[in-house]
């Protein structure tokens, strides 16, 4: 029995060196330059990467270049808004022309227009006569301008019409250099509602 048991212990002994003696020379011959048996084949040995590459008819190993890594940096973006606030006093009116009334019938050559602003405007910044601040279709003047209101400026046109019973159609617009100041002085050129008209009727008696 003691003779059995160092047989198996010698066998376990040389089995154990013969594995060790082929695991070292796998290492010793895994190393840059020396001698591989399978191209293509990658093992890592001291931290490095060999692969197994055909050169000059033989095989060899060869280290694989380090993977560089790659940083991205993304810039932030900052959007400013900027928000300008101007002052009530230097905005412009908005001023609209509008019609006394949509038909007149009388013996009277007399009808009426406004312009109306949304804030204070002066009147007599507006001209009596046609062509600079308005002009007129089957207007023979303008009569008068008046301050109603801070706001109102009435207009008062005396138009052309016979006393026949025809109805005519009395038309006042906004004309090219038009321009109305408000109480700030801001000068406003632009005239909503621009042309209005009146269909007005002279009875013959």
């Amino acid at each position: 029995m003691p003779t059995q048991i160092k047989r198996i212990t010698k066998t376990i002994v040389a089995v154990v060196l013969l594995v060790s003696a082929n695991s070292d020379l796998a290492i010793a011959a895994n190393k840059e330059g020396a001698k591989c048996t399978t191209a293509g084949k990658i093992v890592r040995v001291a931290g490095k990467r060999l692969v197994c590459v055909k050169s000059a008819k033989t095989l060899k190993w060869v280290a694989l270049p380090a993977v560089a890594s790659t940083t991205t940096t993304v810039a932030a973006t900052t959007t400013t808004t900027t928000t300008t606030t101007i002052p009530a006093s230097k905005v412009k009116p908005v001023v609209t022309l509008k019609r006394s009334y949509g038909t007149y019938n009388g013996v009277s050559l007399k009808v009426s227009y406004t312009v109306t602003g949304d804030k204070e405007i002066v009147c007599t910044s507006l001209s009596k006569i046609l062509g600079e601040d308005f002009n007129g279709t089957r207007i023979s003047y303008i009569y008068d301008i008046v301050q109603t209101t801070t706001r109102i400026c009435t207009i008062t046109v005396e138009y052309i019409g016979e006393r026949d019973n025809d109805t005519r159609e009395i038309i006042l617009s906004a004309a090219p250099t038009f321009s109305v100041t408000d109480a700030d002085g801001n000068v406003q050129t632009t005239l909503l509602g621009s042309p209005q008209s009146i269909w007005a009727t002279r009875p013959s008696s």
